[in-house]
């Protein structure tokens, strides 16, 4: 039974005046590795869309995810659009109205922990556009991003400016944007503030930000400088780019389509680490190797069929090293291992 049959099963059960588009959706991923070891997540999720009388339109939705640790996630969010900008109350990003003002890149998202790359908690959120001023705000509930926990109650706000390739922007934030947040993970501390500017010369972006740490006597860093500059000649792209921090090096991203069916792309950092990853497709099927910059090689084959996937592929082994962005977080080794993976989506 597709989606469109289940949305008007449940809205024919549903009072006339309550009857608004519904999508219905989710997905079920299990991957099996020759150490014996089942990883299974799952979600389920259902959104629904209304224009009101007086023009605005008002969405609502909720997920349920869950894995194989029996860790079981519930989150909703309700939004009111309209002229007036986007209200958005329930299941936000934690950083949301913040990061929308730091243009110059100078704090790092907020992460639940060295494993994620974002985070979510219970609150309020609002942003609007009037002739190129771009206003955001937010609320955060003093719970984690499950409901529960012992996050601080804080407020962010926002101001953004363009004209003519040029963004101008300011960020403030009262309170961490996460308890889970802390001194070995990137994201918004303690009476923080950014300000920054992005200018776009054609293919040419240069930014600058400077943050502020006003909180515990926490020194704040240097200003933040950056440019990317992006090249395309046909089936080569070459994007590069540098920053005084936090990387404080160069980088080059290359990307060449030999034909319709086979690419390769590489990552060259300052030091000459280097990632090299190949694909070849072929109808429903794709083959992927994958050279890392520890040295070690993953290789999978994954076969579409349509709402399903099914992948079957090798993990080479991982040094111990330090996670991207997650400063003094160490990273373990891992072993290698095969796997085979069967994923569901509708």
């Amino acid at each position: 039974m597709n989606k469109t049959l289940i949305a008007l099963a449940i809205a024919a059960t549903l009072p006339v005046a309550a009857v608004a588009d519904v999508t219905i959706s989710g997905s079920l991923t299990s991957k099996y590795k020759n150490t014996g070891a089942i990883d299974t997540d799952s979600s389920l999720r259902v959104d629904s869309s209304e224009v009101l009388a007086n023009g605005m339109t008002a969405t609502a939705g909720f997920a349920i995810t869950a894995d194989t640790d029996d860790d079981t996630e519930n989150s909703g969010t309700a939004t009111l659009a309209g002229d007036f900008g986007t209200l958005t109350v329930g299941s936000i990003d934690a950083d949301g109205a913040f990061q929308a003002g730091d243009v110059g890149g100078a704090v790092a998202d907020t992460t639940e922990s060295t494993s994620s790359t974002a985070s979510t908690v219970y609150g309020v959120h609002f942003s609007g556009t009037v002739a190129g001023l771009t206003v955001s705000a937010q609320v955060n509930a003093n719970t984690g991003a499950t409901g529960s926990g012992t996050a601080t109650k804080g407020t962010q706000m926002s101001a953004t400016y363009d004209v003519n390739g040029l963004s101008l922007g300011y960020a403030y934030a009262s309170a961490d944007a996460t308890a889970a947040n802390t001194s070995s993970h990137n994201g918004v501390n303690e009476a923080q503030s950014a300000v920054g500017a992005s200018y776009a010369m054609g293919d040419l972006v240069v930014s600058v930000g400077k943050q502020n740490l006003s909180a515990g006597g926490t020194t704040s860093k240097d200003a933040l400088v950056s440019a990317t500059y992006t090249m395309t000649a046909d089936a080569l792209t070459i994007v590069a780019q540098a920053d005084n921090d936090p990387s404080g090096d160069y980088q080059l991203n290359m990307s060449y389509a030999l034909s319709d069916a086979f690419s390769l792309s590489s990552e060259v950092d300052k030091g000459k680490t280097t990632t090299m990853v190949g694909t070849y497709t072929e109808g429903d099927m794709t083959f992927t190797v994958a050279r890392q910059d520890d040295n070690t090689t993953d290789a999978s084959i994954a076969l579409d069929y349509g709402n399903a996937d099914l992948t079957i592929g090798r993990v080479g082994a991982r040094a111990a090293g330090t996670l991207t962005g997650s400063a003094g977080t160490a990273r373990g080794a891992a072993d290698e291992y095969s796997h085979v993976t069967y994923s569901v989506a509708f």
